[in-house]
């Protein structure tokens, strides 16, 4: 298993909102990082899972 050693500076999305996906379901998403940068796409959890703002700190936001 690898462990990831160094977590990068909080930071806040720069955009965010709830995608309709029908039957009175969302998903929540948010942009965060440099505007233009290379995305990627974080999913995690079930139905009901939250997201934490600690997640966004494994990610590099260049």
């Amino acid at each position: 298993m690898t462990t990831l050693r160094t977590l990068y500076p909080e930071i806040e999305p720069y955009a965010s909102g709830h995608l309709d996906v029908g039957d009175g379901h969302s998903v929540y998403w948010e942009r965060c990082g440099t505007p233009g940068a290379k995305p990627a796409v974080f999913l995690h959890g079930g139905p009901g899972g939250g997201i934490s703002p600690s997640h966004r700190r494994v990610f590099d936001p260049a």
